[in-house]
Formats: structure tokens, sequence, C-alpha cells
């Protein structure tokens, strides 16, 4: 077998892995992880609806479902970590699969930061995020049972890449009499939205910090021109 990480002699039937990437800047280089998540649930999708006759949607909802929130998850800890730096904070983001609590730690550092003068922009075009992830939390709620045998609530983002949960129990949409469906024109509609959303708003957070950046080099630049 010819080695998976290797070379085609057409360049447009090869995948760079390191061409959009740069070895100084991580945080580009998880937007870059981002968009291509995004990317491939965004394309998945639109396949499907040109030609869904065999029914493929049935089971190419699972990477379709996994490609959209990773995409959201590295979107929110590549802002959370620009926040922090423009808050001069050491942290960088929560490391967990937690959509809630890192949508909470986006809108929290903004009030930090302050940077918004109309917050209300700032909210509606977060609107159809929110929406999604409180919509699927509902879903993938359950009730386990604690170290002390005490009732616990998570929530098992793992639903699309398992049929099974920890605890070997199947998955919310297997043990129900009623269909669970999701409408892929809807779909596409929100995410294009969504995640329009977080490209720009990492984009809009990416560029003041490289502004701070470029005002602190040209204060300490003066500063040393004095003496």
């Amino acid at each position: 077998m010819k080695n998976i990480f290797s070379y085609n002699t057409n360049i447009d039937k090869n995948a760079y892995m390191n061409w959009r990437t740069h070895s100084y800047d991580p945080i580009h280089n998880m937007i870059v992880v981002a968009e291509g998540f995004k990317d491939s649930a965004l394309l998945l999708v639109k396949e499907i609806l040109k030609d869904n006759t065999d029914k493929k949607a049935d089971n190419l909802i699972f990477p379709v479902l996994f490609n959209a929130n990773h995409s959201i998850e590295v979107y929110l800890k590549a802002i959370c970590w620009t926040q922090n730096l423009l808050l001069n904070k050491s942290d960088t983001f929560d490391g967990n699969h937690n959509l809630k609590g890192l949508f909470t730690k986006v809108v929290t550092l903004e009030n930090e930061l302050n940077i918004l003068e109309d917050k209300s922009v700032f909210y509606k075009e977060l609107n159809n995020l929110e929406s999604y992830i409180d919509e699927l939390y509902e879903k993938i709620e359950r009730i386990v049972k604690d170290k002390k045998g005490n009732d616990k609530i998570i929530h098992d983002i793992t639903f699309c890449r398992y049929a099974l949960n920890n605890d070997l129990e199947p998955q919310f949409y297997i043990n129900t009499f009623d269909n669970v469906v999701v409408d892929l024109e809807n779909f596409l509609t929100v995410f294009e939205q969504i995640f329009k959303t977080l490209d720009s708003l990492s984009t809009h957070y990416i560029n003041l910090y490289d502004d701070k950046v470029e005002f602190q080099a040209g204060y300490e630049s003066d500063c040393y021109s004095d003496y």
C-alpha cells in the first residue's frame, strides 16, 4: 500500500496540511482547523441536498453534526484565547468540549473587555448560536450518578461520534418511537449564519490584538529612541 502521507504528481490532488498554518501563530492555526471542520460540514450538506434519493443523509448526518459542533468549539476557544490576550491574561481557554461553557466564557470576557459600544449588536449576532446550543443541550442532557451516588446532570457531546454513551446505553435518538429529524435546508441556513458570525467575531478580536501588539511595539520603540 502506498503511504497515505505521500505526494501525488498532480498538485491539485494533494492536501497540504501546513500550507495555511504558521509555526508562530497558534490562534491562527486554530482558526484554520475550525474552518476545515466548518467547510466539511457545509459541503456535505450541500452535496446531500443536491440528491438524497439514496437516503445518504441518514448516516452522513453524524459527521455533519460532529464537524459543525467541533468547528464551533475550536472557534470559541480561539476567540477566548484572543480575548484573554487583550485582557493581558495568561489564560487560554477551557480544555473541555462544553459548548455552553465556552459560549458563556466568550460573553463574559467581552463584557470584561467592554470594547463593543453597542452590546445589542453583539448579542443579536450570537443569537442563532446560543439558540442552537440551548436546543442541542436539551437533546443531549442526561442524569448520571456521581461517585457519592447523587444525581448529576451531564451533556453528552459524543452523541454523534458513538451510538452508545459512556454507560453503554443508547444515545437519545435510538430508543424513541418518534423520528429524530434534521431539516437540512434549515441546517444550512442557520449554520451559514452561525459560522459567518464566528468568523467575523474571531477576525474582529484578532485584528484588535494585532493593533495592540503594533501599538506596544511602536511605543517601546519611541521610548528607546529617547535614550
